[in-house]
């Protein structure tokens, strides 16, 4: 069974597709540019770095399949290559975005709002929330939900916590549904 999920983007459709065992090299290598842009800032030798990011990979890895075991991890490709990684819990209240990353390459291009979007419209059909965490240092990141319409709800020194809700129908849009369905009878 197929269950792939295109969306389209200005530049063209991506393909969400569940990850696969195949994928590990590419999700290191992920992995690795998005580490080594914080671990820059240490001052430590390159072979620390290294395993520092093989440590940190394999604590990120058991910790979202514990965390979320019934997310779906996709892969993220554009003319059958893959760019990047998305993971959402679906929940039963309320969804998570447990992680998107992209490749530096596929950064800074609205790629990342339009996936986001994308996921937003998915909570939107089932009129429920989503949220998602972002360090307070990655303003791209941040910068992206606010533009796919979260809003900070919470957070700490390190996070903010952020929520997409469904806009509340109005009190004149309910009664002028109820009219047009005369067989249902409006609500106060």
């Amino acid at each position: 069974m197929n269950d792939d999920l295109v969306v389209d983007t200005p530049r063209g459709p991506i393909t969400l597709r569940r990850e696969r065992p195949e994928d590990a090299g590419f999700l290191e290598a992920l992995f690795r540019h998005c580490a080594l842009d914080v671990l820059e800032l240490a001052a430590v030798a390159p072979a620390i770095k290294e395993q520092l990011v093989r440590t940190q990979l394999g604590s990120q890895t058991a910790t979202y399949r514990t965390q979320y075991p019934d997310a779906r991890f996709d892969i993220v490709e554009r003319d059958g290559a893959p760019i990047g990684r998305l993971i959402v819990d679906r929940g039963t209240d309320c969804g998570c975005v447990v992680d998107i990353a992209l490749m530096p390459e596929h950064r800074g291009s609205g790629l990342g709002r339009t996936i986001m979007k994308h996921v937003v419209g998915r909570f939107a059909r089932d009129g429920r929330p989503v949220q998602c965490q972002v360090l307070r240092t990655n303003e791209a990141s941040l910068r992206m939900c606010l533009a796919a319409g979260f809003v900070p709800v919470a957070g700490d020194w390190a996070s903010v916590q952020l929520e997409w809700r469904p806009r509340e129908p109005a009190v004149g849009a309910a009664t002028q549904a109820a009219s047009d369905h005369p067989e249902t009878p409006a609500r106060p």
